[in-house]
């Protein structure tokens, strides 16, 4: 459209300008007003909407001019005359250039003249807002006044989001991150995109390989790639502390990685996907999620806090298996006031970074948060502690949080011991009914969404559109 316009208006400019200063309208007229229509068709031609889309400012440049003088050779034939076709050239060919070279700047020099072309203003996108920590985050940015849509394929119901449906600024696309003409439709306008689809957990991700990798790879990739495509600049991503797995002091950000199981390796890979984009004005920002605990509008009790508690305030046996592994924590409201800090923090801090999301005061063995949460249900019932030392389960991981800390001020607000006083008081009140229903595990839902996948009517629902392009 707007290329079109400068092509009408440059027209109207060289016929005025003709009339009034070199002695009358070019009379094969005609052929000027063909330009306009031409222009459009050699940018499509050169790949200005496609192929060159994402390509840099200097190689639309060079294909613009090759338009310019593709639009003044058709018209010259039609009749128009030599010097009202290099006055239109002269006019159009700067204004439609120079918007590509400005856009092609690096946003940390020139980061005013990039803030044009940035939306402010679209709603925030949450894929997979209707899950454990998405119910939070979706409550978070509608408090702030932010504008919320989610894409979520609610293979847990939408319950979690009941209460946000006659909200004006909520809107929910129900359907999978995979499927591209859903992703597109929620995507479109959008003001920033925040990750948070994909099976979670070692247990989940090994139900099936294939399976992992598309729903955590794939549809990480295809977010990337559509939220580049319509202009999205700011991009969350929610990885996870897993992806330490074995480490014998505190990992930092710039430490190793060392994956231990599928789920690791599939943030590592979509971490690497992200990060590797290389375009100075995608905003990208990793946050390593801790072990998350704590209630939320869709429970999960696969969770090793929320486990222990449900055993406890349902057995008053907590079954502990490998003591003394170490694990960082973190209660699901600071994980959603995380993601709010980096959407509201200058891109420039946050650009390209991981951040580690807990605390260091939440970092204890297995051992020790079975003790805490036995201490609180005592208050409801006695409770014991079973130990076992042969665990399959080999991680074994503190985390550095100081990065974090200094750069955006995150501290947790909530500890484990209020924590699991939520949960605790939930189940005394039978909120949750038997926390051994496949509602509230990862891994039963996941089962049943493989034999979803695996329709080949769904294959091809899914991946038709990819073959078409």
């Amino acid at each position: 459209m707007y290329d079109a316009a400068v092509g009408v208006f440059g027209v109207a400019v060289t016929m005025v300008f003709s009339d009034r200063r070199i002695g009358g309208i070019d009379s094969h007229a005609i052929g000027l007003c063909l330009l306009p229509v031409l222009l459009l068709v050699f940018c499509a031609c050169f790949g200005i909407y496609s192929r060159l889309k994402m390509a840099s400012g200097r190689r639309k440049a060079l294909a613009l001019l090759g338009s310019i003088v593709g639009c003044c050779g058709i018209a010259a034939l039609a009749g128009a005359s030599p010097r009202s076709l290099l006055l239109w050239s002269l006019f159009a060919y700067p204004l439609l250039a120079l918007p590509r070279l400005l856009l092609g700047i690096p946003y940390s020099r020139h980061k005013r003249l990039n803030l044009i072309a940035v939306n402010h203003r679209g709603p925030v996108l949450v894929i997979g807002g209707a899950g454990y920590i998405g119910s939070h985050l979706v409550e978070l940015l509608l408090r702030a006044g932010r504008q919320v849509r989610v894409l979520d394929r609610l293979m847990y119901g939408s319950e979690s989001l009941a209460e946000f449906v006659g909200d004006g600024r909520f809107e929910l696309i129900a359907g999978d991150a995979t499927d591209i003409a859903k992703l597109t439709q929620a995507m479109y306008g959008a003001s920033a995109v925040v990750h948070l689809a994909g099976l979670v957990g070692d247990p989940a991700c090994a139900v099936d390989n294939n399976f992992t990798r598309h729903t955590n790879i794939v549809a990480t990739r295809m977010a990337k790639e559509v939220a580049q495509s319509l202009g999205v600049h700011r991009f969350v991503f929610a990885s996870s502390c897993s992806v330490y797995g074995i480490s014998d002091t505190e990992a930092s950000e710039t430490g190793a990685v060392n994956p231990v199981s599928l789920y690791a390796q599939t943030k590592i890979d979509s971490e690497t996907e992200l990060l590797a984009s290389g375009r100075d004005e995608f905003f990208v920002t990793v946050l390593r999620f801790a072990t998350v605990f704590g209630h939320s509008r869709r429970p999960r009790f696969d969770l090793v806090g929320n486990l222990f508690t449900a055993q406890a305030m349902t057995d008053g046996l907590i079954t502990v298996v490998g003591p003394d592994q170490w694990r960082p924590f973190v209660h699901v409201r600071d994980l959603a006031r995380a993601v709010m800090l980096v959407l509201n923090a200058d891109t420039t801090l946050v650009q390209n970074q991981i951040f580690n999301v807990g605390d260091k005061r939440l970092n204890m063995t297995i051992l020790q948060l079975a003790q805490k949460i036995r201490d609180v249900c005592n208050r409801y019932r006695e409770v014991r502690i079973s130990v076992t030392d042969n665990p399959q389960d080999q991680r074994n991981y503190a985390v550095d949080f100081r990065k974090i800390h200094s750069m955006l001020g995150f501290e947790a607000e909530t500890m484990a011991e209020a924590g699991v006083e939520e949960i605790a008081a939930a189940f005394q009140t039978g909120k949750y009914g038997n926390y051994r229903e496949h509602i509230y595990s990862n891994v039963a839902v996941t089962a049943r969404a493989l034999d979803q996948f695996q329709d080949p009517a769904e294959l091809a629902r899914l991946y038709a559109p990819l073959r078409g392009n």
